[in-house]
């Protein structure tokens, strides 16, 4: 497949860790890129270790890919981060969604929303809408519970979910700096934004059914989850003893309140 130049429209990047879903990839590709304004969004997939067709599939239709030959979900997002560095005008917030399909394309628009509102890290929340629970299996929702509270403890503000869909402001992403590049890339963005005092929200977001390919975290067996769990936990801790303060970043004061009400971090 002949590859697409990409080009650089927009100031809001969404970001797509992928390893190994030639099957879904261009699928996802497709009703992403139908539903985006291209004036506004750019695309960029962090292909990670992968052994398929991902990253020729994705430039063929035109997005900015990145390859990494180290596996795992942080360093698909930072080596796609990274990619964008240099260019022009800059990127003024990440968007980060799945590369299986679980990800509604439409639920960026609740993000942005809440962005333009003054929030600087915005969640999607799951575990929000009860039609996601037929979507995740038991193990996948007991854990991320689990893993939420524990997150909350570390943050000391209350999360509802472990979101992957979020979007993140490029000066708080910096700020953030991350460490964990496998299972805890998530949890760590989640403490340390609240320990700086970012502005957050969580907004409902949708969990569907992944399009192809195998599960690399949800979905596997019970011993794998918490094994998985586990590492997050730990990565939780490492990113509690490296943010102790909230002195290095102002929060930002949105206009207008949510449906979801914002809280501080600590």
């Amino acid at each position: 497949m002949e590859a697409l130049k990409p080009t650089f429209q927009g100031q809001l990047a969404v970001i797509i860790p992928a390893c190994d879903e030639e099957a879904c990839i261009g699928r996802v590709l497709d009703e992403l890129l139908a539903a985006l304004d291209p004036e506004k969004f750019t695309v960029a997939v962090g292909v990670n270790a992968s052994s398929d067709r991902t990253a020729e599939i994705a430039r063929g239709r035109g997005v900015w890919v990145a390859e990494t030959g180290q596996r795992g979900y942080g360093y698909g997002c930072q080596s796609a981060i990274d990619l964008l560095a240099n260019v022009s005008p800059p990127v003024r917030a990440y968007i980060f969604l799945a590369g299986d399909g679980a990800s509604d394309p439409r639920d960026v628009r609740k993000l942005v929303d809440a962005y333009e509102q003054g929030y600087a890290f915005v969640l999607g929340a799951r575990t929000a809408q009860l039609s996601n629970w037929r979507t995740m299996r038991p193990s996948h929702v007991i854990a991320n519970f689990a893993v939420a509270l524990w997150c909350g403890v570390l943050a000391g503000r209350w999360f509802k979910d472990l979101a992957p869909v979020r979007l993140i402001e490029r000066n708080l992403f910096d700020a953030i700096a991350p460490r964990e590049m496998t299972f805890g890339w998530t949890i760590e963005a989640q403490i340390a934004a609240a320990r700086l005092g970012a502005s957050i929200c969580e907004v409902s977001a949708s969990e569907r059914p992944r399009l192809a390919g195998q599960q690399k975290v949800s979905g596997v067996t019970w011993r794998r989850t918490f094994a998985i769990g586990c590492q997050i936990l730990a990565a939780g801790w490492r990113t509690r003893l490296r943010f102790r303060r909230s002195e290095t970043a102002e929060a930002r004061h949105p206009e207008k309140a949510l449906v979801a009400q914002p809280q501080r971090g600590a």
